[in-house]
């Protein structure tokens, strides 16, 4: 269980490693719009007669440009467009020039965040709502995950990236059939009867029950999580305090909580504090694991619990 849908990425993967079935309680995360969004950009930058993936980069954002008009340009027919047509798609392909460029000549991570940028992606997911809140993070999470890409030459990390994303994906597909979940919309699952670990949000926990639940990422700014970088008020971490509360009483045998020491958000490592929500469990009712090397954390006598269990 996790506080941010961003945070699934790192658990699936490790479930995929180790062959573990899994099933995720909403959208998988490679199957998440924005993410297929910005991977179909980069895609379309290294082959721009890739239909499918201009097809679903070249009016999003909205540039204005129409399925009669988006046919005459497969059908290499836009001769007889109106200027102001022509200049929109001329716009676009230079965009998709750009991202080019950059695949020659920067790292893996740098490209994924240009590409947001240019795209116009990250603007169209800048009004602030939850919803889009919730895209940006998945977005600056590919960034993180590109980072493993970085030291590979200039083009070959995004090339790679894209591949495993795709390999990704199948085998997910293959894992979803070993565990036979319940489908829903847009790839979505919800639980079922059959074995395999289930992931999903605090939100969306809400009304089930497990024997055994980890929660992760208890860490300030994550849970309670910090949207935008704002300070949060008293109403905001209430809110925040009572959905801790439903992800702790999921767990009807036992409940494991954890924090990382290290987290690498958009490129960048961070030094986290465990949340402020452990300190208020009682202290008779845990059992806690020192970090094993010693290494001090955080706020008062929880700065050297790596786990905590009830």
């Amino acid at each position: 269980m996790y506080r941010a849908n961003f945070q699934s990425r790192a658990l699936e993967e490790a479930m995929l490693r180790y062959n573990i079935p899994y099933q995720v309680l909403g959208v998988k995360f490679f199957e998440r719009k924005e993410i297929k969004d910005t991977l179909a950009y980069l895609r379309a930058a290294l082959n721009p007669e890739s239909l499918s993936d201009i097809k679903r980069t070249i009016n999003f954002p909205a540039r204005g440009i129409g399925k009669a008009t988006l046919a005459k340009i497969f059908a290499k027919d836009t001769e007889n467009l109106p200027t102001k047509t022509k200049i929109k798609i001329d716009n676009f392909y230079k965009i998709l020039e750009e991202i080019k460029n950059k695949i020659k000549n920067e790292k893996a991570s740098e490209i994924v965040k240009f590409t947001v940028k240019k795209s116009g992606i990250e603007m169209e997911l800048s009004s602030g709502t939850e919803e889009e809140v919730e895209r940006l993070e998945n977005i600056k999470e590919l960034a993180t995950l590109a980072l493993k890409y970085d030291n590979l030459k200039n083009g070959e990390g995004i090339e790679k990236l894209l591949e495993d994303a795709s390999l990704a994906s199948d085998q997910d597909s293959l894992m979803i059939n070993t565990a036979n979940p319940v489908r829903g919309r847009e790839g979505s699952q919800r639980p079922s009867t059959s074995n395999g670990i289930k992931l999903m949000t605090a939100h969306a926990s809400k009304g089930l029950e497990f024997r055994h639940v980890f929660i992760t990422g208890l860490e300030d700014g994550l849970f309670p999580h910090q949207k935008n970088e704002e300070i949060k008020n008293a109403e905001d971490r209430e809110e925040e305090r009572r959905l801790f509360y439903v992800a702790l009483t999921r767990a009807k045998e036992k409940l494991f909580l954890s924090f990382a020491n290290f987290r690498t958000i958009f490129g960048s490592r961070q030094i986290n504090a465990p949340s402020e929500f452990i300190s208020d469990i009682p202290s008779d009712i845990l059992e806690k694991e020192a970090c094993p090397t010693g290494q001090s954390f955080g706020r008062g006598e929880n700065n050297k619990i790596k786990t905590i269990y009830i």
